[in-house]
Formats: structure tokens, sequence, C-alpha cells
């Protein structure tokens, strides 16, 4: 049998066929085992090969991908050329992307699309910086200056253009924050105070009643006790919870809300929260901040300055992250009384308690001993730090106690370890402080006795004087006149031995004469600043800046 002729014009092979087909715009096939990353390049490249020369070169990139541990920054600079470019770093992200290839015949008019995963990406680089934030030296500008001055005409020889290259200053540091943020201002402590003050007023005489909620912890003097009893009915409803709330006050005078509210319950009173407010407003204040900080306190009781209020101070609780997104059985929710037990875990990430109210021997034994401090300060209180530190512990050790779980068994380890380490530094910061209590005390009955003796010689030496006397009104004495003393930096060499000072004035270079040269110039300024070098103090935003 003849095989057919064969044709001069061989068909062309048809194209493979794709590993990945194309249904209703979505592509489906196997994805390979080739691995790529990717960049989200925040803007618009002339070319791939000026991006990768914006990241370094392909040896950067090699060695960023290439870097133990994973999950180093990629730097971006946009004008790599510049030494003062302020870059922009790409943070690793775990990536579920795919790399497609896209084709289409070639004259093959109508014929669809061929798709083909490529490869799949496992980490891609984010940028999420301020990279349009850039600090440009202004070159083309002092040059447009500079053309302009040359081309003024002017008869005037001593006219001189500045002519030298323009200095590069490039700002210490560019910006605090590399990523955008939102910054929620904080209006102020008097401002914040009133607003609240206004939404729990009622009455009209209320209105006269000065700052009382949410004072800053400086204030100069707290909010006095006001006469509620001449403007509420007496045996009304609201008297009888008025004087219970007052009483409560009397009993104690710092209270936190919630365990005040529950008091109140207990003993039978059904009082609203928002009545509750009002009742509270009358009898008592708070301080925004500060040991005391959202405690309501007795009007006209300052616990900053009676140091018995120090058992009455807050101590707060932060749950570590390892421990917060824990199963808990669902209850309900816990009531103050109970949180103070400490007998079950918290259900929120922070909390604040009072030491007073906390059932813990530890802690009443410690807050009962006698303060040493001689100011409640804004962060501890009545407290030094390391019994703070202590107090906190305890507390942690407590709440880690109530949980099983590895990560509370270690944390309630390392809080045993720091605790004993923070006791010894109690003891040690105490027992500076009744040394330093002790020697401000002797100091001070050492110049109450060199006043009296020095009394007695005064009465002596105006004795002797009014016997020399001639009649005559005397001129007035030096203590009529104000005392002036001199700062520190003139005061500040009496610290120095004579030797030393002897031997610093020696160094100094003499001439023949014997005379020192740097002193016999003339005193004028042209000299002296010849002479030597005049260094400025660091500005405050300097020293801030390398803090």
């Amino acid at each position: 049998m003849a095989s057919p002729p064969s044709s001069s014009l061989t068909a062309s092979a048809p194209p493979p066929p794709s590993p990945s087909t194309i249904t209703d715009g979505a592509v489906s096939g196997t994805i390979p085992s080739t691995e790529a990353f990717a960049v989200h390049y925040p803007g618009y490249p002339s070319s791939p090969a000026r991006a990768a020369q914006t990241l370094g070169g392909l040896s950067a990139i090699a060695k960023v991908r290439g870097s133990d541990p994973p999950g180093a920054r990629l730097e971006l600079r946009f004008r790599p050329e510049d030494p003062y470019c302020h870059p922009a770093l790409g943070e690793p992200r775990v990536s579920t992307g795919l790399v497609l290839r896209l084709s289409r015949p070639k004259g093959g008019g109508d014929a669809p699309p061929r798709a083909q995963v490529v490869a799949r990406v496992r980490n891609a680089y984010h940028f999420e910086g301020m990279s349009d934030f850039q600090h440009v030296v202004p070159v083309h500008a002092a040059a447009m200056r500079k053309r302009k001055h040359s081309e003024c005409p002017t008869n005037n020889e001593d006219l001189r253009t500045d002519n030298e290259d323009v200095m590069m200053l490039v700002p210490p540091l560019f910006s605090i924050k590399d990523k955008p943020t939102k910054i929620a201002l904080l209006p102020s402590s008097s401002a914040l105070s009133k607003s609240m003050q206004r939404a729990v007023v009622q009455h009209r005489w209320e209105m006269d009643i000065g700052p009382t909620l949410a004072l800053p912890f400086n204030v100069q003097a707290v909010p006095g006790k006001i006469n509620w009893e001449d403007h509420i009915l007496k045996n009304s409803a609201e008297w009888g919870w008025q004087m219970a709330v007052c009483k409560m006050f009397d009993e104690r005078p710092v209270w936190p809300r919630q365990s005040l509210y529950e008091r109140l319950i207990d003993d039978g009173l059904q009082i609203s929260q928002s009545q509750f407010k009002r009742l509270l407003f009358r009898a008592g204040y708070y301080f925004s901040t500060g040991p005391f900080g959202k405690f309501w306190i007795r009007r006209g009781y300052d616990p900053r300055k009676d140091p018995e209020s120090r058992m009455f101070q807050r101590i707060d609780f932060r749950m570590p992250p390892e421990l917060r997104n824990l199963p808990r059985k669902e209850r309900r929710p816990e009531k103050w009384a109970e949180m103070c037990k400490l007998e079950v875990m918290p259900s929120k990430s922070f909390i604040f308690l009072q030491l007073f109210e906390l059932k813990d021997d530890f802690i009443q034994a410690e807050i009962r001993k006698p303060s040493h401090q001689s100011t409640c300060s804004h962060l501890t209180g009545w407290f030094c730090k390391p019994m703070i530190k202590t107090l906190r512990l305890q507390l942690s050790i407590r709440l880690f106690s109530l949980c099983p779980n590895e990560d509370a068994k270690n944390f309630l380890r390392n809080a045993h370890e720091l605790i004993e380490r923070s006791k010894k530094q109690e003891a040690l910061c105490r027992s500076e402080q009744l040394k330093e209590n002790k020697e401000a005390s002797d100091r001070h009955n050492g110049t109450e006795d060199q006043a009296g003796g020095n009394s007695d010689s005064e009465d002596v030496d105006d004795d002797e004087e009014d016997k020399d006397s001639d009649g005559y009104e005397s001129p007035p004495m030096a203590d009529d006149v104000p005392d002036f003393t001199l700062d520190d930096p003139y005061t500040s060499a009496e610290g120095f031995s004579n030797g030393y000072l002897e031997e610093m004035l020696r160094s100094f270079p003499l001439d023949e004469d014997g005379r020192n040269k740097l002193g016999d110039t003339p005193n004028t300024a042209e000299a002296s600043d010849g002479e030597f070098e005049i260094y400025e103090q660091p500005s405050d935003d300097e020293e801030s800046s390398d803090g």
C-alpha cells in the first residue's frame, strides 16, 4: 500500500498542553515545588534593574534572604547614589501567593490565553514605613540662587557672591517612628475634670462645687467638704443614701469605687449607678493618676500628706501575654470582694486592687510597717521602689499559683526568685533611708546648737559696741542687706585641694620674664576669642535625643 505523498508545507507542531487551565477567569492546575519571594515595591521603578539596585543589588538581597535567623528586613533606598538617603525597611511576612505566567499565542486571533503556575510565594516583603518622607539637600535651589546673583548687574566691587557648595546638613534623627501611627492626645486634666463634672451635676447648687473628678496628682489643694445637708430634704431616700456614703468615708478615707458600691448593696441600699455617681461627687474626689488614681477619697482628706494612707494605695497586676488566651470556664463576673481574696484567676488582662483589701498575710504585714519616706511620690507613693516591686511579685505569686499551666509555673518560679532579690533591695533601701534621716536630724540639731552659741557671742559683742558708741546713728549693718549667694559654678572650686590647684597653675607656660603667656594679653573680646576655644552647652533637645 503506497503511502500518501508528503505535502511541501509541513504543519507546525501543536503546542504542548498547559499544566494549568483557565475556567471562568480562575486558574486551576498543579502547584509546583519551586518557591519564590515577593517584594511589594512602594513605587514605580523605571526598570527591574533599577528596582534591584535600590534594594542594594542582588548580593544584598541574597544576604538578607540567607540571614540566620531568618526574618531580616530588606532595605530600600530610592537614591542609592546618595549616602544620606533615608532607607525604607521591608518587613517579611508569610504569604500564600502564586507566581503565574500568562501568555497568548502569536497570531492566534481569538485563541484563549494560556496560564502556568511557575512557583509558590512563601514570603513577601511589605514596606509600611514613611517612604515618601526624605531629606534632600536643595542643590537645585542653591544653583538657581547663584545664577541670579551672578546675573545681577552691579558696579560695587565689594559685593561678593557666595560660590561655596551647599552644606550637607542632615538631621541627626530623621523620625522617632518609622511607621505612621494614630496618636490620641489626652485633654488637659482641668478640661477633663470639668467635662465629667458637668455630666454629674443635677441640681443648681451643685454647679458651684469646684473641680472634683480626675484631678491631677500635683494639685495644690484638695476639695473641701460641702454642706449638702442644706440642700437635700431630710428623711428622704436621697438623704439616707448620702448619709450612708459619708459614713463609709468616715470608716475609711479611701475607697475603690466598685468596693464601695458592693458594700452599700450588701447593706440593703438599692442605688442606681447614676445616683451613686452623684453621691460620690458630693462626698469625695479622686485623682486621675498616681498611687491613689481612680480611688475615691473623702473630701478634705489629702493622702499625700498622711503617711498612714500608704495601706490604701493601689496595686496593679498585668496578665502575661502567654496566659491571656487560656480557656476559662463560663462564669459570672467576679465581685470585687472575690478578687481581693485572690482565690480565682482574674478574667481581665489588667486589674488594680487596693492593698488594704487584699487577703494576704505578707502584704498586710508589710503595709502596716512604718514608712520612712518623707514625701509621697507620684510613682510609688509612700513606699520605696523595691517595696512596691515586692508587693507586686507577691500578688503575682498568689495568682500564678491558681493556674496549672506550664507557662504559669515558669512565671511562678521566676517570681519566687525575683521576690527574694527584691526583699534584700528593700532592706538595703530601708537602712539607707534610716541613715539619711539620722544624719539630717544630727545636722539640724548641730545647726541649732551653733546658732545658740553664735547668739551668745553676738550678745557680748553688742555690749562692747554699746560701750564704744559715741551716740551717733550707725550705718546699716550687713545683716540688713539681702543675702546674695553665688551659684554652684562659683563655689565648686572649694572641693579641690590646694595642692591640685597649685599644680594646675604651675602647668601654664611662662615666658622668660616669668609672666604667664596666656594671662598677659589684654582683656578684650577679640583676644579671648582668638586664644580660647569656646564650647557651647548642649541643649535640652540634644541631651534628650542622646538618651
